[in-house]
């Protein structure tokens, strides 16, 4: 395999492939001590005629996102193992039989496409999920993929890989443009050593925003009627339940407040964070929207219950191993205290 990747150091240099010409792999070798949880790869295919498959992405170990052409039939696909499983997807993607998600897409020859992988995982439960996302230029948005959990453990992303496989007789360039990675402590590094501004990636107004808000709306209007939950009061699309009011001060947006909470997936109840013995205090502005609405409802001493649609929680971000993205989250707060912010 090893020498496999050398044959191609050449591609490496140029990140330029003329298509039907040979295959192409370009690996980057991280170091051990390098925690990725993003790979990011921007690809232009120029004066291409694909007279059978075309097939352009980005791979790490354990996914590979591409887009391709077969027969005139142009794809996104987004491959795992067999016995991974899909959590979540974007609208009109596919869900394949075995460990695969796809949509079709008509992508255009001279266009350059960013390709997204993400990861999280966690440790105590042995959890590890990865997400697939495409930069639409002509929408100037993000479109979600999919995100599916490994049937192995993983910390990290490793081995991440530009790859192109044509037909012998397609014809054409492909170049591929910023490559980058991002540390789990957020910063970015650019993979191709140029010096280049970090990317910035909004993924909170993405391309299916509007029909995603719908459905969810739909599913826990659709709870309540069923009498599912008792959350049925809404403020700014929050929909929340008072279990206790308080008798102290009233709280802002502003405050720092000491909280008991637990939260869960509406989908399924599983709890992925709370707090046990010891309450957690946290700044409310720097605190998902969901709470920044939901929250201030009470005055000290006072409990909620909020059930928070993901674009007023973490939308199609890979924030966790056991959130994944697109969830409407469930939560019940219990404010200890509030204080004035600085």
């Amino acid at each position: 395999m090893r020498s496999f990747f050398i044959l191609f150091i050449s591609f490496l240099v140029y990140t330029r492939a003329k298509a039907g010409y040979k295959d192409s792999t370009i690996y980057f070798n991280l170091l051990d001590s390098v925690k990725a949880v993003q790979f990011m790869a921007e690809i232009k295919i120029e004066n291409t005629v694909v007279r059978r498959k075309l097939t352009a992405g980005i791979t790490v170990f354990g996914a590979t996102l591409s887009f391709s052409d077969y027969k005139g039939k142009r794809n996104i696909f987004f491959q795992m193992h067999e016995h991974s499983r899909t959590l979540s997807s974007g609208e009109n993607v596919i869900n394949q039989k075995y460990g695969g998600n796809y949509i079709s897409y008509p992508w255009q020859t001279g266009n350059s496409y960013k390709l997204l992988i993400a990861m999280a995982s966690d440790s105590a439960s042995r959890l590890c999920i990865f997400s697939a996302y495409l930069f639409l230029p002509e929408e100037n948005k993000w479109k979600f993929i999919a995100c599916r959990r490994h049937p192995f453990y993983e910390d990290r992303i490793k081995q991440p890989t530009v790859l192109i496989r044509s037909d012998k007789k397609t014809t054409g360039d492909i170049v591929v443009k910023e490559v980058w990675i991002q540390r789990s402590n957020g910063s970015w590094k650019n993979l191709k050593d140029e010096n280049l501004p970090p990317p910035v990636i909004n993924v909170i107004d993405h391309v299916d925003s509007a029909q995603q808000r719908q459905k969810e709306i739909k599913q826990i209007n659709d709870s309540i009627a069923a009498g599912k939950t008792n959350a049925k009061q809404n403020v700014q699309g929050v929909y929340y339940e008072i279990l206790n009011s308080g008798t102290g001060r009233q709280v802002t947006i502003h405050d720092t407040v000491t909280v008991h909470y637990k939260g869960s997936l509406f989908s399924e109840g599983t709890v992925f964070d709370q707090t046990k013995n010891k309450p957690a205090t946290f700044p409310l502005k720097r605190l998902i929207r969901g709470w920044q609405v939901g929250v201030p409802l009470l005055k000290v001493g006072g409990k909620i219950k909020l059930i928070i649609p993901s674009d007023m929680a973490y939308s199609i971000r890979t924030r966790s191993a056991k959130i994944p993205p697109n969830s409407i989250l469930v939560f019940e707060v219990e404010v200890l205290d509030a204080k004035p912010g600085l």
